[in-house]
């Protein structure tokens, strides 16, 4: 029998939702220590890549193109932050994910797309150091255009892959 709803199987043990996991999983002390690690990868990427977008808007002379898609992956990491390891640590606090199905769905869809712009980020930026490693004597020059162009494809792209889960097309579920 297939289980359409996505809802974890009833076989006695609680659901994601339904209260700390520390007796059924892992004690206590545990999820604490996981909190804390979280607490300061939170703290330290929330830092580093918000100072990357504070220079970068600040300082006239770091607004070149290629400057553009760091700035990129810097607002899709501290989203990837802000939207996934602040809401583990949370979990981790609590031995259970206390915001409810929706946020659930929510947190895996904002983690999904902000982690694919990331990772389109980290490729265009090869891109752009092979063209000019194994073509250095070409003509082509990385700019304004090439920049806007690339962060749109990043977020269109990650668009249409992270979307669907959100229309019924496969879902965000609760993992572990």
């Amino acid at each position: 029998s297939s289980n359409s709803s996505q809802e974890p199987p009833t076989n006695g043990t609680p659901g994601p939702f339904d209260g700390p996991q520390w007796p059924h999983q892992a004690p206590q002390g545990m999820y604490l220590s996981v909190a804390v690690l979280m607490a300061g990868v939170v703290l330290c990427a929330s830092v580093a890549n918000g100072l990357v977008i504070v220079v970068s808007v600040r300082y006239k002379k770091l607004r070149s193109p290629l400057n553009y898609i760091l700035v990129n992956l810097a607002v899709a990491n501290l989203l990837v932050t802000l939207c996934g390891s602040s809401v583990s640590f949370s979990n981790n606090i609590n031995g259970f994910f206390v915001f409810g199905k929706e946020m659930c769905e929510l947190e895996g869809f904002m983690v999904s797309l902000t982690g694919i712009v990331g990772l389109w980020s980290l490729a265009i930026l090869a891109f752009e150091r092979y063209i000019v490693v194994c073509r250095p004597l070409g003509d082509f020059r990385f700019q304004h255009r090439h920049a806007v162009s690339g962060c749109a494809f990043t977020w269109s792209w990650s668009l249409l892959w992270t979307t669907p889960p959100l229309m019924g097309w496969s879902s965000y579920v609760p993992e572990g």
